[in-house]
């Protein structure tokens, strides 16, 4: 039960900015308030400005951890694939490197006599500061946001009827590459959907029922000024049109919103900001 619990989806934050701040802000004034680790024996002038530095320390290694590692390990960072035990594993680091970059700095000013012991005691604190509120946010937001999105999903689906039959158009649709070398043309019944990458977009499509996919040099902004008269084509995320005739239903998870699609199975994912415009349209 445990093991496929954190095996569940959990959004990878994108609000970098905001943890760093809201974090380094935590801990310098944990430290101000409660002074551990003997800091309140450190009777110099400028001691404030020596505790605020813990703030300051973690906002550095905050950046390190938040924008220079996912650069390294963009693999591990891939968001439709971030799980709790991820989440989890990837809190207990940033706690980790947050007491090492304390531990450094304060060594560096209070001259610890034994710097394995003090480096074990600033780990210890920061570990039992941090452990119980990560373990509780991250169980509560990842529930909280499933319930959520259950309720949203469930919201699309009533009422709609994805799985009718749709007569198939011989509408043709065309998408160019970038310098207009390469082109696809399909009829419209046979695209599903198409995700873009940097400065490719791959086209998956059907040919006799049977699932293609093709990869075009382009932007799907280009893309999508080339079939924005086609009312079938929708966006549903920024990397993501789809034919909204192939929709079979929408799902919910704790990362949001997934649509499930005639001829693939693969779930496109739907981003908030568009969740409301699909909605509305999928109801008219």
């Amino acid at each position: 039960m445990i093991k496929d619990y954190i095996n569940q989806p959990y959004p990878l934050s994108e609000n970098k900015w905001r943890n760093i701040i809201l974090i380094s802000l935590f801990v310098g004034f944990f430290i101000l308030i409660f002074q551990p680790f003997g800091i309140s024996n450190y009777n110099a002038e400028w001691r404030y400005y020596f505790e605020m530095g813990y703030g300051i320390v973690t906002f550095c290694v905050l950046i390190i951890d938040l924008f220079i590692f996912p650069l390294f390990l963009d693999e591990w960072f891939v968001s439709h694939k971030w799980t709790v035990k991820k989440q989890i594993i990837w809190q207990i680091w940033i706690l980790f490197s947050i007491g090492l970059g304390n531990f450094l700095y304060s060594s560096f000013f209070l001259h610890f006599s034994d710097g394995f012991k003090g480096f074990l005691i600033f780990q210890f604190y920061t570990v039992v500061v941090g452990i119980l509120p990560i373990l509780m946010t991250t169980v509560l937001h990842q529930n909280a946001l499933l319930s959520q999105n259950l309720r949203l999903a469930n919201d699309f689906n009533t009422g709609f009827n994805f799985s009718k039959e749709i007569l198939p158009s011989n509408e043709k649709i065309h998408f160019m590459s970038e310098n207009n070398k390469d082109k696809l043309d399909l009829n419209l019944s046979d695209f599903i959907y198409l995700g873009s990458n940097g400065n490719y977009i791959q086209v998956f499509y059907l040919v006799n029922n049977e699932p293609k996919n093709l990869m075009l040099r382009n932007t799907l902004k280009q893309i999508e000024e080339q079939v924005k008269e086609n009312p079938s084509i929708i966006k549903c995320h920024r990397a993501f049109l789809v034919n909204k005739d192939k929709i079979l239903t929408v799902k919910g998870n704790s990362q949001g919103l997934r649509l499930v699609l005639k001829g693939t199975n693969t779930e496109i994912p739907v981003s908030r900001n568009y969740s409301r415009v699909l909605k509305e349209i999928l109801n008219t």
